[in-house]
């Protein structure tokens, strides 16, 4: 963290900004080792390899979910190094769906210049290029994980490869670190169905930013309407992880009453999945919208259905797709 960065901070425990910083270890281009005080509350938070640990250690839900994440990733090797470069760009899983719907946002919002909070930042591949090639201002990387290859200690790969800085802070997505009106914009992929109250967060993105800033989202799953299961039985919630299921109407209904306005986007990944169809995509489908993955027209046209103000919420109540979304606070 660098010293400068302190003014951009708030405590999530009481909200004041009044801080002390000691500094234990620090190198040319940050702090690495020490504590930040609040002087209010008198709460004290450590600062190793860079990282700002403001998670609360009295949170075993939170706690659950880290060991989850740590358990279901096992070994994780220094030869991981050449795949971290890679992401997202990374021909295995889901990563091809999570690459074209992260760099089909550049082509809708502007991030030169501007501060900018990567929500649920993981291993920081979307923290680098939103700083890389958005050509942002400031970055701040969010996530509860901090291990190497895993979360944010990641983020030393891409300092050294690219010669770049981002901020790391490992914090709840639902108490971010940050004064009001900080940031610009906030990105967030694949992050917010991991909130069990997404009213909460939708609300917490808002205190952070601009009046007129950007939310983008990606790679958030929908499901059916029809489907009232609320958590998915998987690996991840077997192992403790907090992974939800929500509803286009649920998204909506929260960032509304969050106060932002905006709309979804076509994603990429449904084009490409349509082109290329899965097994898992085809599942998820209903014979109509089956249908219409069959040819270039038929796929222009649920193209065009998915972006609609009124067309895409339909498509969205009868299948499970992807949801981008670049919304506006009000």
């Amino acid at each position: 963290m660098k010293e400068s960065s302190v003014n951009s901070l708030s405590c999530p425990t009481c909200r004041r900004t009044e801080w002390r910083l000691v500094v234990h270890e620090s190198d040319a281009q940050e702090v690495r080792s020490g504590e930040l005080k609040c002087e209010s509350c008198k709460r004290t938070f450590l600062i190793d390899r860079g990282i700002v640990d403001f998670l609360d250690p009295d949170d075993e839900q939170l706690q659950r979910e880290i060991n989850g994440w740590e358990q279901m990733a096992g070994h994780l090797p220094e030869s991981l190094v050449s795949t971290m470069t890679a992401l997202p760009s990374y021909p295995h899983g889901e990563w091809p769906y999570v690459a074209a719907d992260f760099f089909q946002i550049f082509e809708y919002v502007d991030f030169s210049d501007r501060r900018v909070v990567d929500l649920g930042a993981g291993r920081t591949w979307s923290t680098r290029f939103l700083k890389t090639r958005g050509r942002a201002a400031e970055v701040a990387a969010v996530d509860v994980l901090k291990k190497r290859f895993l979360g944010l200690e990641t983020a030393e790969i891409f300092f050294l490869e690219d010669r770049i800085f981002f901020e790391r802070y490992c914090a709840d997505i639902h108490q971010l670190p940050l004064r009001d009106g900080w940031a610009d914009i906030v990105f967030s992929s694949a992050s917010i169905h991991h909130s069990s109250d997404p009213l909460r967060l939708f609300r917490e993105v808002a205190r952070v930013m601009k009046p007129g800033g950007i939310f983008v989202f990606i790679s958030e799953p929908v499901k059916m309407k029809s489907n009232k299961a609320r958590q998915p039985e998987n690996e991840e919630t077997r192992l403790g992880i907090n992974e939800n299921v929500y509803s286009f109407e649920e998204y909506r209904e929260a960032w509304r009453a969050a106060g932002f306005q905006g709309r979804q986007l076509s994603p990429r990944s449904v084009r490409y999945r349509s082109l290329y169809p899965d097994r898992d995509f085809q599942l998820g489908l209903p014979p109509m919208v089956q249908y219409m993955t069959r040819g270039a027209r038929r796929r222009r046209l649920l193209s065009h259905l998915l972006r609609g103000r009124w067309t895409g919420p339909f498509v969205y109540q009868y299948a499970n797709l992807p949801l981008t979304c670049i919304l506006t606070k009000r």
